[in-house]
Order: structure tokens, then C-alpha cells, then sequence
């Protein structure tokens, strides 16, 4: 009963998102990049999906769904960077595929796992993972072995992250760092712009401890946990890396509102940039309070431009835009 009325209440604020886009976003510009004859990638990021069981949350993703695949110009890739289903069952990732089915919302997703993908019925982790590999796999197309691997999409690669255990924080094991440290050499290579996905973000990062809780948390609560400080030195060796996270909840903040909201969506330190993407499913309950968010990324030669939407009312919130020169 919470779950429906949590979901109920979700698409009245997706509603009130439509009603609210002429004050606060832009309503009539096209669906398609700045500038499309050199945007070498358009990719569309949400994340928590949290699907459930019912068909409400099924109405909510397709919302988004039908945006992406009404787009004025076909998306190259389309990324959820975790939690997809709310508690890891056969029942949800059922749902979650039959709604996928109805659409072609980009060329080629990716799906990352996330906390409450690990969650499920009585049987451990080991099942959780087999469900997390079949039903992704099934759709999107891909063949992954396991839950984290690595992709590339128009020339740029993609590394998605994933725990090996069923926690809240993540857990990554030796042969996994290991792992991450050779494909992120491999992708360097190109001197292409790298791109991680990871539903946990760094630790203390995009106000960190106090956006997962309250002034009480321990200083690495809400983030990747006991490896993090690994996968950063990993991750920020190399030039142009940008880190795709969601599991913060957290509404669209610039950063002329960091001092107001102690984080900011998109942060940078030198040419490491890790974007928290806010959670799709549920109202967000800090920053721009709305749900059906999350980016679009637009990659060019000589920068990457990160503009949110609501994929739910089909609006550009431009004031929340960035720009990241590439070096």
C-alpha cells in the first residue's frame, strides 16, 4: 500500500512538472542537440527507476520512455545508472522488461545495478545477480557474464560498476578493481573522453554524508563505501573521466545554489566529473523538487554539454545547463 501511494504521488508531481514548465523550464525547444551535425554522442541518463510490481510505476517509466523515443532526432544511447527494480524480485524485473518492450527509447542501453537490485526474497546475492544479468541482458541485447563489464558506444567507452554484495553500500572485490584499473588504461588510449557508470557516487561528494541522512551520518555513509578512496585514485589517473551516479535522491542544484543546498549536481575537480543524476521514480526532496528527471549529454570534440530534462513532461530546466570544456 505505501509502495502504490509513494507511486501515486510520484505521478502527480509529474503532472504538476507539466503544469509548472512554463515558469521554470523550457517548453517548446526540440528534442535533439545543440548542435547535431557535430554532437558525436546524444545519450539520455535517469536513474532509480524502482520498479515495483504495479502498473502505476510502469505508467511512470513509459512517460519518459515515449519522450526518448519521440525525440526529434533518434538518441544514440540511453543509461540507468541503478536501482531499476525496488526490491530485486522475479515479479519486478518482469515488470520492468514488459515495459521496456513497448519502446525503442535509443539505439543501445545500458542498465546499472544498484543497492535495491542486490535485495531479493530470501536467497542471497548470488540470485539477485542472476537476475540482474538475465533480464538486462534480455533488454537491451547485450550478453554480459557479469554485473559490472564494459561497453563502448560511438568510439567512447562506458564502464559500469556494480556491488558483489547485498548491502547498501557497495562492495567491490580485488579481481573487480583490478578489472577497472585495466579498462580504464585500455580506454585511455583513444584520448577519448572516458565515461564510469556507478550508482553509488565517491564519498563525500555531492554533499555527502548529510544528503544520504543527516548531520549524524559517518563520514562515508551514501557513497561507494570502503573502496572508494581506490576506485578515485583509479579513476582520476586519467584525463576527461566522467562519473555517472544516481542513489542520492537528490533534486537538480547549480552551483550558485550550493550554499543553499550543500551540494551541487555536476561537480569537477580538475578534469574528473562526477553528475549525480536525480532519482527518476520519486519526488527528489532537496534542490528542484520534481521526478521523470535526469540529463542529457551531448559529447563533442572540444566539450561534453549536460542538460537536464523532465523526460516525464517533456522539459529542458536550462538553468540547470553545463558545460565542460574536454582537455
Amino acid at each position: 500500500m505505501v509502495g502504490i501511494i509513494k507511486t501515486f504521488v510520484s505521478i502527480l508531481m509529474a503532472i504538476l512538472n507539466f503544469f509548472t514548465s512554463l515558469f521554470f523550464g523550457n517548453f517548446t525547444a526540440d528534442f535533439k542537440p545543440i548542435n547535431s551535425d557535430e554532437c558525436r554522442l546524444n545519450c539520455s541518463v535517469i536513474s532509480d527507476i524502482h520498479m515495483d510490481k504495479t502498473v502505476l510505476r510502469s505508467f511512470m517509466l513509459e512517460f519518459g520512455l515515449h519522450d526518448m523515443e519521440n525525440a526529434d532526432e533518434k538518441i544514440d544511447l540511453l543509461i540507468c545508472s541503478g536501482d531499476l527494480t525496488d526490491h530485486g524480485e522475479k515479479e519486478e524485473w518482469e515488470m520492468l522488461a514488459k515495459t521496456f518492450s513497448k519502446y525503442s527509447p535509443a539505439k543501445e542501453i545500458i542498465l546499472a545495478q544498484g543497492n535495491h537490485d542486490t535485495w531479493t526474497e530470501d536467497e542471497g546475492y548470488n540470485l539477485a545477480k542472476d537476475y540482474f544479468i538475465d533480464y538486462t541482458n534480455d533488454i537491451t541485447g547485450r550478453s554480459n557474464e557479469h554485473e559490472y563489464f564494459s561497453t563502448k558506444v560511438n568510439g567512447y567507452t562506458f564502464i559500469v560498476l556494480a556491488s558483489e554484495d547485498d548491502r547498501t553500500s557497495m562492495y567491490m572485490s580485488d579481481e573487480q578493481l583490478d578489472w577497472l584499473a585495466d579498462e580504464m588504461e585500455k580506454a585511455s588510449q583513444n584520448g577519448l573522453p572516458i565515461f564510469v557508470v556507478s550508482h553509488w557516487p565517491i564519498n563525500q561528494t555531492h554533499g555527502l554524508p548529510e544528503t544520504w541522512g543527516d548531520e549524524d551520518m559517518e563520514p562515508d555513509d551514501g557513497g561507494i563505501g570502503d573502496q572508494s578512496a581506490a576506485v578515485e585514485a583509479i579513476l582520476k589517473k586519467y584525463k576527461n573521466v566522467f562519473m555517472i551516479t544516481g542513489h542520492l535522491h537528490n533534486g537538480f542544484a547549480n552551483e550558485d545554489q550550493e550554499s543553499v543546498y550543500h551540494y551541487a549536481s555536476v561537480e569537477s575537480d580538475g578534469s574528473f566529473h562526477s553528475i549525480n543524476v536525480p532519482c527518476y521514480m520519486y519526488m527528489t526532496i532537496r534542490g528542484r523538487v520534481a521526478n521523470g528527471t535526469g540529463y542529457q549529454l551531448e559529447v563533442y570534440d572540444d566539450r561534453v554539454e549536460i542538460r537536464p530534462r523532465s523526460f516525464s513532461a517533456s522539459v529542458w530546466y536550462t538553468d540547470y545547463n553545463v558545460t565542460i570544456p574536454l582537455v
